[in-house]
C-alpha cells in the first residue's frame, strides 16, 4: 500500500531579476528552478542533489514559501499553498519547518538558546511560560544537549551542536515535513555521521518526513528513500536510491557517483572515473535543447535541439534524457 503524498510541487518554476536598465547588459533573467515536479511521501526522506549552483537550495526555499515562485503550484498536505497571504499561510508554517546549512547564520548571536527554541512555541503555541521552559529543556535532551544549555549564547558551542539547536528549534511544533538545506556540508565527517544519526532517530520517534537537500552523494545515500538529481534548475532523473546508485540511467547522474569515493580499494581501482568537461552553463543563458548536452559523452545532434521530457521507466524511474543508459538491468 503506497502512504500518503505529503507534500507536490507541479511545474515550479523561480526566476530572479538580475541588473538593471543601467548597467551594461540591462535587466537580465535567472532561471534558478525550471518547471520542476517532485512529490514527496509521509514518513520517507527524499534527497535532492546536484552541483553547487542547480537550484536545489532555492527549491527548497520555495517549497518553505522563503521564496515566493514565479509560476506553478505547492500542494502541502492536501492544501494548496502557492498563493496562500502571510496570514492564511501561519497555521501551516507549524507543520512545515527547515534546517539551514549554517547554524551560525540562522541563530541569532544575541539572544540565549532558551529564546531561539521557544520563539516558534510563543508565536504557535497557546502554553504558559512554565510549559515552553519545560518543553525547550525536553527538545534539547531530544538533540543530545542539556538543559543548563538554554542558558548560553550560540558561540559558545561547536558547529555540531549549533545545528542540534537549529533541529532543537525545527521540531519544536511537531512538523510533518522538514526540509534540509545542506545540515551537513559545513561539517567535520564525524560530526556529520553524528546529525545523521540523530536525524535518522529522529525520524523514527516523531514521524518525520525529510527533503534533504546535499551535494555530497554518500550521505544522501546514506539517509533518503529516493533521490531527485538536479541539473541547471531541473530534474533530469528521480527514483529509488538504492536503484540510482546502482543503475544511473542519466548520465550526469553516472558521472556524479562516480566521484563518490569508494573505501574498498579493489573496486575503486577497476570503477570507471567519469570527468564532466567545462563548468554548469548560466542559468541566465542555458544551452538550447538538453541543457546537459555540451558535458554529456553520449550526446546527440537530437540533444542540441529538442529538450527531454522526463519519461518513466522500469522500476518507477524517471529520467530526462533521449538517450537513457539501459535501466531495465536489477
Amino acid at each position: 500500500m503506497s502512504k500518503k503524498i505529503l507534500y507536490e510541487a507541479k511545474n515550479v518554476s523561480k526566476r530572479f531579476t538580475v541588473g538593471s536598465r543601467f548597467s551594461a547588459k540591462g535587466r537580465l533573467t535567472v532561471n534558478a528552478v525550471d518547471n520542476v515536479s517532485i512529490t514527496i511521501h509521509e514518513g520517507e526522506t527524499l534527497g535532492l542533489v546536484g552541483e553547487s549552483g542547480c537550484g536545489k537550495s532555492t527549491l527548497g526555499r520555495c517549497m518553505t514559501r522563503l521564496y515566493e515562485i514565479s509560476e506553478g503550484h505547492l500542494v502541502f498536505d492536501g492544501t494548496d499553498i502557492s498563493r496562500l497571504s502571510m496570514r492564511a499561510l501561519r497555521p501551516l508554517r507549524a507543520k512545515l519547518q527547515m534546517v539551514f546549512q549554517d547554524p551560525s547564520a540562522s541563530l541569532n548571536p544575541r539572544r540565549r538558546i532558551r529564546d531561539l527554541i521557544a520563539e516558534p512555541l510563543r508565536i504557535h503555541s497557546k502554553l504558559n511560560e512554565a510549559q515552553i521552559t519545560k518543553r525547550v529543556a525536553e527538545l534539547l535532551e531530544l538533540v543530545g544537549l542539556l538543559p543548563d544549555h538554554a542558558t548560553r549564547f550560540q558561540h559558545e558551542f561547536s558547529g555540531g551542536q549549533r545545528q542540534r539547536i537549529g533541529i532543537a528549534r525545527a521540531i519544536a511544533l511537531n512538523p510533518k515535513l522538514i526540509v534540509l538545506d545542506e545540515p551537513v556540508s559545513a561539517l567535520d565527517v564525524s560530526v556529520q555521521a553524528q546529525i545523521v544519526n540523530l536525524l535518522a532517530d529522529l525520524q523514527e520517534k516523531l514521524g518525520l518526513t525529510y527533503a534533504f537537500i546535499a551535494h555530497d552523494l554518500s550521505v544522501v545515500r546514506q539517509v533518503s528513500t529516493r533521490i531527485a538529481v538536479m541539473y541547471l534548475g531541473s530534474i533530469v532523473e528521480l527514483g529509488n536510491a538504492e536503484d540510482i546508485f546502482s543503475n544511473p540511467a542519466h548520465p550526469y547522474t553516472q558521472a556524479l557517483i562516480s566521484a563518490v569515493p569508494v573505501p574498498d580499494i579493489n573496486k575503486a581501482g577497476s570503477r570507471k572515473r567519469i570527468v564532466l568537461s567545462g563548468d554548469v552553463p548560466s542559468p541566465i543563458n542555458p544551452p538550447s535543447g538538453c541543457h546537459f548536452h555540451p558535458r554529456c559523452p553520449v550526446a546527440q545532434e537530437r540533444c542540441k535541439i529538442e529538450r527531454p521530457s522526463l519519461l518513466t521507466h522500469s522500476n518507477n524511474r524517471t529520467v530526462a534524457c533521449h538517450f537513457p543508459i539501459d535501466v531495465r538491468r536489477d
